[in-house]
């Protein structure tokens, strides 16, 4: 057996000197990040898919960092920015938009440059008949074709002005990530919208799909179609997470780390515990449990701009109106919904219950005065104090911000009003209450449907202190949480007839007035919906800007507060907790609906 012999002190001084030297070297800044791939613990999505028009727009974030888009907007400001697109103006029509696009930009996995071609081709995935999102019926509506002018400029035609035209095509809603054609020939022919491609050669209601036929969507097991962000996907896994690789040197801003990843996990608790055994490296946490991280030497990173909405909504108040009115109904209770019925054109307020039209008219949420008290019945400084450490702003109402650009039709009395019209007193509370026929012997009954958002940490925990307070004024709440492929798929069928469920979005403000209290969407059925204020949100579709349309959102948005449309909370700073060992800095707008975070390059290594 060989006999080690102790190092002389000269040597041994020496190879100490030599091993501090080399740690040094792999801790300088000029040695690289921490960790080659830096991991980030959330909520998962309500959707999942690795085919990019599937899912819709609140859960789609994890697919946007593999994609950019012609228009973007700025992760400091929140304003629009040229992205591949360098340069856009209005046609003389006043409604169709021309694109001038960025030269030299190459898609990732060697499919080549970026042209007119994949604008053209982006749009038609867009308007295959499967995708039922709002970005699909825009782009399938109201842009008419997408005309190559060269292969660096397009134009899109519009049949009229359509406020969310240009919105679907920016980056601050999303819909129009630019996906590479030569990828999607490559991987075909095969299936695409549930149906062989060679199929669509001959589809006799939309013509121009025919050119679309040789190719085919992402299968089981692959990538997404090929973007050129500074990352690209290379595995996603609905149970597990989605993992992103650099995509080298990026024309608009190449990311510190080489990989990143997306971790799904649904709990809070365990997120934190992941993250303080140092299993990853950033993490959405409820306050409580960011506090806890920071006092153990973790920091939080705040998103640039006031975006991520908290609220509830409404899940019974439908209009049977349009396509509302196509299919018979029933909702949860057993109640069939009524298919028509005559709108009264000078119903008001104080006609209570107001909507006597609705699809369902014995829901108690049609009476305002339930609605009112169930917002007055809500300590929200409370919940802002247990759940977001004071952070939260007072939503005064949903989907307006006073002097901002991208929010318009601000009315200050909204906050002069607020106190006496929805501020905390359950003695007002149980008086409504009252006055609408509820009473210890006939309780109002209702259901809080639980739901996990993946932009706000303790959204269900907040959900059930409120329903602890409408239990404090004697309503009887029943707390459910329905798997959500199920939850969608009752949702637009109008199932849900008397209940109550949490929303987080940001972004696009005309899009969100649609999605959450408007039946102008045939396949959706979220929120509360008004036939007065849905003409106004038509008459203001047909605007190209959002100063256009600042007159008439001010109208809507009287409407809604008035009757209480929602359950407005809070605009919450969109934060995630990093380990400082691995992450020096993190600057992202948080204007991304639903997304935890944005801006993955936005990352800054250690």
């Amino acid at each position: 057996m060989l006999a080690l012999r102790p190092l002389p002190l000269a040597l041994l001084a020496a190879a100490v000197a030599a091993l501090l030297a080399g740690l040094a070297i792999a801790c300088s800044p000029d040695s690289g990040p921490a960790v080659g791939r830096v991991v980030m613990a959330v909520a998962p999505p309500r959707d999942f898919s690795n085919i990019r028009r599937i899912p819709g727009q609140d859960s789609n974030w994890y697919m946007r960092p593999h994609y950019e888009y012609l228009v973007g907007f700025d992760k400091t400001t929140g304003a629009y920015v040229p992205q591949l697109a360098t340069e856009w103006s209005l046609e003389p029509d006043g409604h169709s938009w021309r694109f001038r696009l960025r030269e030299g930009v190459q898609f990732n996995g060697g499919h080549g440059a970026f042209t007119a071609e994949d604008v053209r081709f982006s749009w038609l995935m867009n308007i295959l008949p499967d995708d039922a999102s709002t970005e699909a019926n825009t782009l399938r509506t109201y842009v008419l074709d997408v005309e190559i002018v060269n292969d660096h400029e397009v134009v899109f035609h519009t049949n009229e002005p359509y406020a969310d035209t240009f919105e679907v095509i920016s980056e601050i809603q999303g819909g129009m990530e630019i996906a590479s054609r030569a990828d999607f020939l490559s991987r075909g022919p095969g299936t695409l919208a549930r149906k062989p491609s060679a199929e669509w050669a001959g589809y006799a209601d939309d013509p121009r799909l025919a050119e679309l036929t040789g190719g085919r969507d992402p299968v089981a097991g692959e990538p997404p179609l090929a973007g050129t962000a500074p990352y690209t996907i290379v595995s996603m896994d609905e149970q597990t997470g989605v993992v992103y690789r650099r995509a080298g040197d990026h024309w608009r801003d190449t990311p510190d780390f080489p990989e990143f990843e997306f971790q799904f996990i649904p709990e809070a608790s365990t997120r934190l515990a992941k993250l303080l055994r140092g299993e990853v490296h950033l993490a959405k946490l409820p306050e409580e449990l960011a506090n806890e991280a920071g006092e153990q030497g973790f920091v939080t990173f705040t998103a640039q701009v006031p975006a991520t909405r908290f609220f509830l909504t409404w899940q019974g108040v439908y209009v049977p109106a349009g396509a509302n009115a196509a299919e018979d109904r029933v909702g949860a209770s057993g109640t069939p919904a009524l298919k028509e019925c005559a709108v009264d054109p000078d119903a008001a307020p104080d006609d209570l219950p107001f909507l006597s039209c609705s699809a369902y008219p014995t829901s108690p949420q049609t009476d305002l005065r339930v609605r009112k008290a169930l917002n007055r019945a809500i300590d929200r400084n409370a919940i802002n104090d247990a759940f977001f450490d004071g952070k939260g702003l007072t939503m005064y109402r949903n989907h307006y911000l006073p002097d901002n650009a991208q929010r318009v039709g601000w009315n200050p009395e909204w906050e002069t009003r607020f106190e006496d019209e929805y501020g905390f007193d359950q003695d007002a509370a149980r008086a409504l209450l009252a006055d609408a026929g509820y009473d210890a012997n006939n309780p109002l009954r209702t259901t809080m449907q639980l739901t996990p958002l993946a932009a706000v940490p303790a959204a269900i925990d907040v959900q059930q202190a409120i329903a602890n307070y409408w239990r404090d004024v004697g309503v009887e709440v029943a707390e459910q949480q329905v798997d959500p492929t199920d939850y969608i798929r009752r949702q637009r069928e109008m199932h849900w007839d008397n209940h109550i469920f949490s929303a987080s979005s940001s972004g696009a403000q005309l899009l969100t007035m649609l999605v959450y209290g408007s039946s102008i969407f045939p396949s959706l059925s979220i929120g509360f919906q008004d036939p007065a204020t849905e003409a106004i949100i038509r008459e203001a579709y047909e605007t190209n800007t959002p100063q256009d349309r600042d007159d008439l959102l001010r109208q809507a948005g009287n409407l809604a507060y008035d009757m209480h449309q929602d359950i407005p909370l809070f605009w919450l700073p969109n934060e995630v907790v990093a380990d400082p060992d691995v992450v020096e800095d993190f600057i992202f707008s948080g204007m991304i609906s639903g997304a935890p975070i944005d801006h993955l390059e936005g990352l800054v290594a250690r």
